[in-house]
């Protein structure tokens, strides 16, 4: 069963994608977010594993406009823990150190630690092991990379500080995705509806669109606002809200919103993702 994700080995997306489904998934390594959704749609992978915020450093804004730009579904999500690692080259030592490599994300999310060494260049990556993979195969000696222990593991990288991000729990909230929308019933635990949908020109459209759960007593998770495209300072909302859209009182706000939004779209409903802290495993 191959799950994409974005990034190399040791990515945390491959973290993610392991912690969530077991050993039955076979990670399928893509090169940019957009073709994780590309890989889910033309059929080259049954899900997709895509990171939507984190706890530090808030939204990953791309993912959520490709959510509604294409025709999947979420069908889980999970909150894998993310610890940073700074990785170099056996035997360099941190005077060595002129670069540093990451993805944008995690360098914002390590911004106390790396404030400590103003004088070191910031060089984006398009994620976290590809630095550090990238430092092993040149065999850089004044360069570093905030990647995973997992990332240390595979590429055989020697680490000078564990656990720089800024604060303990930091975390990445990893959505899943499917070219169907789930159809298994709930076997434990509480279930999440996620939707997106634009209002009407008119006086307090969006308060009126929120009271639909407000008047039902269903708790909003989440409220994402984002520019429609092409179509100057309109915004577009994406809402997560408890409960399954088949529920009663969920399927009486959905259908009660339609009535009052120029646009909507279910996005799915799932089980409510756990907190995991990654297990850092020597490959085979």
């Amino acid at each position: 069963m191959k799950v994409a994700f974005q990034g190399e080995r040791g990515a945390f997306g491959e973290l993610a994608v392991v912690e969530y489904f077991g050993r039955k998934a076979e990670p399928a390594p893509v090169a940019q977010f957009i073709d994780v959704f590309k890989a889910v749609e033309t059929g080259r992978a049954k899900y997709g594993m895509i990171p939507i915020e984190n706890s530090l450093a808030g939204s990953i804004h791309q993912n959520y406009d490709s959510l509604r730009e294409t025709h999947l579904f979420i069908v889980g999500e999970i909150l894998l823990r993310i610890s940073h690692y700074l990785l170099v080259n056996p035997g360099v030592c941190r005077r060595d150190i002129r670069r540093v490599f990451s993805h944008p994300q995690a360098i914002a999310q390590c911004r106390k630690y790396l404030s400590r060494f103003p004088r070191l260049e910031i060089v984006p990556c398009p994620n976290t092991a590809a630095g550090a993979k990238m430092i092993r195969d040149n065999g850089l000696r004044d360069a570093a990379a905030i990647a995973s222990r997992q990332a240390m593991i595979d590429y055989g990288m020697a680490c000078l500080a564990k656990n720089i991000e800024d604060n303990r729990m930091n975390m990445t909230r990893f959505l899943v995705l499917s070219k169907r929308p789930s159809v298994k019933k709930r076997r434990h635990g509480a279930m999440k509806t996620s939707i997106v949908f634009s209002t009407k020109d008119i006086p307090g459209a969006l308060f009126k669109a929120l009271s639909v759960f407000a008047l039902r007593d269903i708790n909003l998770y989440k409220i994402e606002s984002r520019p429609m495209h092409g179509k100057g300072f309109e915004y577009i909302f994406y809402l997560d809200f408890e409960g399954d859209a088949a529920d009663e009182a969920q399927r009486n706000a959905i259908n009660h919103l339609k009535e009052i939004t120029s646009y909507y779209r279910m996005l799915g409903s799932y089980p409510v993702g756990r907190i995991v802290h990654p297990e850092y495993r020597k490959r085979r």
